[in-house]
């Protein structure tokens, strides 16, 4: 595995000046390339060693008791119990409906029925027929 100037300088920039200190899996490639090219690369881990001596001479801060409360009283609260009853009850209601519908739009289509205007038409013709018939053979009360 190799490694650019670049990306070495990147590495330096991210976890300072001691190659001791950068992710296991760059190291030795970091240290070959160090070898190849000392002339170059040490002047990167020399700066970058110069910016961790400065951050390291910066006074470490705590959060203060004050902050912490306050970060704690406005974290966000676990729903209550009856809460989250109801928006489970909300969502079993909501699926329950969907698949009423669902069984609806099915039995709606299964049914069976004319799927030619002409025989759509012979099918009223004979019940008009079949009324007519009955009707001509009722006396007709007076």
């Amino acid at each position: 595995m190799t490694m650019s100037l670049d990306r070495f300088a990147e590495l330096a920039e991210i976890y300072g000046g001691d190659v001791a200190r950068w992710p296991e899996a760059v190291r030795e490639t970091a240290r070959a390339l160090l070898v190849a090219e000392p002339a170059r690369l040490e002047v990167v881990l020399a700066d970058a060693a110069r910016l961790d001596r400065l951050l390291d001479l910066a006074p470490a801060q705590s959060a203060d008791s004050a902050l912490l409360g306050r970060l704690i009283a406005a974290a966000p609260q676990p729903a209550s119990a009856a809460r989250r009853w109801l928006a489970g009850a909300g969502a079993a209601v909501g699926l329950g409906v969907a698949a009423l519908a669902g069984v609806a739009v099915g039995v709606m289509i299964g049914q069976p029925g004319p799927t030619d205007p002409q025989s759509a038409q012979s099918v009223i013709a004979t019940d008009f027929t079949a009324d007519l018939s009955e009707a001509l053979e009722e006396p007709a009360a007076l």
